[in-house]
């Protein structure tokens, strides 16, 4: 079994082709090179977020309590609250 599974040649030889069911394997989405400079570039701009001060304790409790994107005004119901069984005036344990 673990033959076939990784000897292409001998899988050829071995099992017919309309029983063969294997397939290959696709590109990787990124090449390391790509992933690093990803990563720089994201912490690059947290790096630059925390000078401009998006980091404040009450900037980060705020998105402790809401999904991004949603404005707490406006949402009525609290379906865009991340634990919404808590009230605004509850701590968020870490």
């Amino acid at each position: 079994g673990k033959k076939i599974a990784t000897d292409e040649a001998f899988r050829e030889a071995v099992v017919p082709s309309w029983y063969d069911f294997s397939i290959s394997r696709p590109k990787s989405a990124w090449t390391r090179q790509e992933l690093h400079e990803q990563l720089v570039q994201v912490q690059r701009d947290l790096h630059e977020r925390a000078i401009r001060g998006e980091f404040s304790p009450e900037k980060i409790d705020q998105m402790r309590r809401h999904f991004d994107g949603v404005n707490p005004e406006d949402d009525e119901h609290g379906w865009g609250k991340l634990h919404p069984g808590l009230d605004d005036d509850e701590d968020i344990e870490d």
